[in-house]
Parts: C-alpha cells; structure tokens; sequence
C-alpha cells in the first residue's frame, strides 16, 4: 500500500510541477509579446513628425549632426539585448491595496527601464491568480494558513526554500524584502 500512496504522490507532484512550468511558459510568451508590442510602438513614435521636432527643440546639436554629416545620430542609450537578469521581491505582509500598487509599480518600471524580470513572492491570496505580463507572480499561503495544512512544517522554512528556488529558476541577481509599512512607489523602484 505505501508504494500506492508513493506513487500517487509522485504523479500529483508531477502534474504540479507541469502545470507550474505551462504557466511559467505561458507568463514568458506574454511578456515577449508585451515586449514586442512596446518595441514596435517604441519605433513608430520614433518615426513620427512630432517625435523628431521635439528631439530637434530638446538637441538642436544632433539635428546639425545629422545635417551635417547626412546620416542619423547615435543613439544615446541602447536597450537590452538577450535576457534580462531577474530581481525576486519578497513582498509578504502587504495588504490588497499595498500588493496591487507594488504590482503595477514594478509593472510601470519594466516598461520605462526593462533591465531586470520583476519576480514577486506574495502571501496576498487576492494576487493568487492574476497574471501580469513581464511581472512573475508567486503565491504562497499567509503564516496561518501554512499551519493549518502543514502543522509540522515551518513557514519560515517553506518561504526561504522557495525564494532560494526561485532565485535558481530565473538566475536572479538579487532579492529584495519589501517592507509592509512602507513600500516602495514607483518613483523610489526607479531610483534604485
């Protein structure tokens, strides 16, 4: 009988772990196609009249340049290429409020400075399905809700395992506590 039980459990874990990598798979073609899509808006706002007389009221030298020489400036700041390193927050403690505003925040600074994958751990069961392009959520259950399915088994423990793991996952070069008393705005993420 305990092979049975061993066998049943190793399926169930099976079928977890595939489930997790679709949606892990599912979270990447999303924000490939979000990337592409402000990629694309990006060069078509670029390409527009009002864009390049801006540019050419905001530096009057590179429109000389380009006069001059016949041929485009170079740009000043090259966006990444390849894969961006990820950052894991550990956001556990927030209320709905606090966790949907650092959600869109770090979904607001992917998209005005893309230099790392936000991964964010949350306790918050509100975020437990929400799906955000370029932003991988992770839920795992509050302190008191761990003890009630697992008595034995410490949170402390589940959560530093999960955050070494994800840390692994997406090769993240860093993590960062996020305090519940004050988290971060979009303003202090863009300054760090």
């Amino acid at each position: 009988m305990p092979e049975a039980d061993d066998l049943a459990l190793a399926r169930w874990e099976v079928a977890t772990l595939t489930g997790r990598l679709r949606s892990v798979e599912a979270e990447r073609d999303a924000a490939l196609e979000e990337r592409d899509r402000h990629q694309r808006l990006m060069t078509a706002l670029r390409a527009g009249r009002a864009y390049r007389i801006g540019r050419a009221l905001t530096d009057p030298m590179a429109i000389l340049r380009r006069i001059r020489h016949g041929r485009p400036a170079a740009p000043r700041r090259r966006l990444p290429t390849g894969p961006v390193p990820a950052r894991v927050y550990v956001a556990v403690g927030l209320d709905r409020e606090a966790s949907q505003a650092l959600v869109r925040a770090l979904r607001q600074r992917i998209v005005v400075d893309g230099d790392h994958l936000p991964v964010v751990v949350t306790d918050q069961p509100a975020l437990r399905g929400l799906q955000v392009p370029g932003v991988v959520l992770e839920y795992l259950p509050d302190p008191e809700t761990w003890r009630r399915h697992d008595p034995g088994a410490g949170w402390e423990a589940l959560l530093a395992g999960r955050v070494a793991q994800l840390c692994r996952d997406h090769r993240a070069a860093g993590a960062v506590v996020i305090d519940p008393r004050d988290p971060p705005t979009l303003a202090r993420l863009l300054s760090n």
